[in-house]
């Protein structure tokens, strides 16, 4: 009689490493993007590999307000686990950019040249040295999402689209957070050096390597150095913790060690400057169905409406807070949830326009 116990995984097996036996796919066969096979479940079944068939579907709301909206659906996803033989890095800033189809993401061809599943393995490594120092969270701490099968490949199909917004802005000084107009016109010294150090950390060859990091550190340390969040105009510190999200990017997913070192350390940072800008930023109105007041009265369409060329500059400025508060907490919770296997998520309640014709206009 064949035992009903269920059994590791074929690679796992030969590999000689402990297997979580997840379903359809270990984690070990995920962050390293092979086939995941177990003997057969049933007796007299032929092993087969197990795929999982990714669907994209997710749902975003394009507006909520800063006090608890009314049957307003924020961020929220509908999908299926996406499939980890389908992960790619981005090649584009299409991250944000989806037009009018819900968050409608082209999956692009590509080796991992921007975030290896050695660095995500090397990542996820931790959680088994830090788990015995933290508690499960509790029923009533909704805040922290425990790692699963079903959420570990949206959130390294994430990572990958973050860890590719470094090059994206060396090579077009824009990205789905960061707007060209802005830059060329305000001209910001926090950008130039973060445009500076992107372009740099894109041409380290190895023997070059040491400066490039030497760089980097020198840069995040004057940023941080020069701004108090609190005394800063408001443009000042979208262009400062958009320059503080390239060097987060760049050194949590590099895979050097005294880099996430470093990123970690200043992460603490990077909150305390995304709250300041999210309090300094108007959010977007209820929609129709949500409020009597006309959608054509709100201040969004205002803003459009009137004086274009000197309230698009306004609304560029308020979309490129929304954006970059958004983002930049987002690569705070993507490396938390690689490194813990959880995250404990911030009451946001943000949102940005959700339309790749206004931003790239």
């Amino acid at each position: 009689m064949s035992s009903s116990r269920q059994k590791s995984c074929l690679a796992c097996v030969r590999a000689k490493r402990r297997c979580d036996q997840g379903f359809p796919k270990c984690r070990r066969c995920v962050a390293r993007k092979v086939d995941c096979e177990y003997p057969s479940r049933i007796f007299g079944q032929s092993p087969q590999n197990v795929r999982s068939e990714g669907n994209q579907d997710f749902g975003f709301a394009e507006r909520f307000a800063g006090e608890e909206p009314a049957g307003s659906s924020q961020l929220q996803r509908r999908s299926p686990a996406l499939s980890a033989a389908r992960l790619s890095p981005c090649m584009n800033d299409a991250f944000l950019e989806f037009g009018n189809e819900p968050f409608n993401l082209p999956y692009l061809p590509g080796d991992d040249d921007f975030l290896s599943p050695t660095i995500i393995d090397n990542i996820m490594s931790q959680q088994q040295l830090q788990q015995p120092l933290q508690q499960d969270p509790g029923d009533d701490d909704v805040g922290r999402i425990k790692s699963d099968m079903g959420l570990q490949s949206r959130v390294e199909f994430a990572a990958k689209r973050l860890a590719a917004i470094p090059k994206t802005f060396a090579e077009q000084a824009h990205t789905m957070f960061v707007h060209r107009r802005l830059f060329q016109e305000r001209n910001p010294a926090a950008l130039q050096d973060a445009l500076s150090a992107c372009a740099l950390y894109c041409l380290r060859t190895p023997e070059n390597q040491a400066l490039v990091f030497r760089n980097l550190e020198h840069k995040s340390q004057q940023l941080i150095a020069a701004i108090d969040p609190h005394r800063v105009s408001k443009v000042d510190l979208l262009a400062a913790l958009q320059a503080l999200v390239m060097y987060q990017v760049i050194r949590l997913f590099d895979g050097d060690v005294r880099l996430r070192a470093q990123a970690e350390a200043d992460e603490p940072v990077l909150v305390t400057w995304a709250a300041q800008l999210k309090s300094r930023t108007r959010q977007l109105a209820p929609s129709l169905s949500e409020s009597s007041t006309p959608a054509s009265a709100s201040p969004d369409a205002l803003l459009v409406l009137q004086d274009r060329a000197a309230h698009w500059q306004r609304w560029l400025v308020e979309e490129s807070c929304r954006r970059t508060v958004i983002v930049a907490l987002m690569v705070k919770g993507v490396y938390g949830f690689l490194k813990t296997g959880f995250d404990r998520s911030p009451s946001l309640r943000m949102s940005f326009t959700a339309q790749a014709a206004l931003w790239g206009a």
